[in-house]
């Protein structure tokens, strides 16, 4: 992909190491897709898991919507995942600022319409997050259930990611104090 720019203005920040971007994948929940659509792009949030064997990042959304009308097979997008940190103060209010690590993914939508590799992608979905509740504790998915759902893949054709943590200048840092929970 040549129509972007992978410019990283604080350098001091950038992370490169393939490394880096399968922790943060791996460790994360949910992203922000930015789908290219004609005048303003289309910003979809998702769950997600990381496929590390084929370089994929694997979400589900409804057919009905906006999603369904806009997510589809060849769209350009752009994916925004992060993680915050703690906060910190300084000497100067200017300096003030906050601990994170991000990655950006660029590739391109891809709607799964086989049934057995889409029954597959839920699993793996429902495995990330679900795999700790017993089985016996509910009714397993099923394709019938399923059909409301797109399944979509992105092949990530290329990233670049940051990093921040608490400088030492820094005078205290502390955590946001509202709860993570709506």
């Amino acid at each position: 992909m040549n129509d972007y720019s992978k410019k990283v203005r604080r350098t001091d920040r950038q992370e490169t190491d393939q490394e880096f971007l399968v922790e943060l994948l791996n460790e994360s929940v949910s992203c922000s897709i930015a789908v290219e659509k004609e005048g303003f792009p289309m910003m979809h949030v998702a769950f997600f898991v990381y496929d590390e064997a084929n370089q994929e990042i694997i979400f589900h959304f409804s057919k009905h919507g906006y999603a369904g009308q806009e997510i589809i097979d060849g769209r350009k997008v752009c994916v925004s995942i992060y993680k915050y940190g703690k906060l910190y103060t300084s000497t100067k209010a200017v300096d003030f600022g906050c601990e994170y690590q991000s990655v950006i993914i660029y590739g391109k939508i891809r709607i799964v319409v086989d049934e057995a590799e889409r029954m597959e992608a839920m699993q793996v979905f429902f495995d990330k997050f679900f795999a700790h509740i017993p089985k016996d504790t509910y009714e397993p998915m099923t394709s019938a259930q399923t059909k409301p759902i797109y399944v979509a893949k992105i092949k990530i054709e290329d990233w670049f990611a940051k990093r921040h943590l608490v400088p030492e200048a820094a005078l205290d840092a502390f955590y946001y104090p509202a709860p993570p929970i709506i």
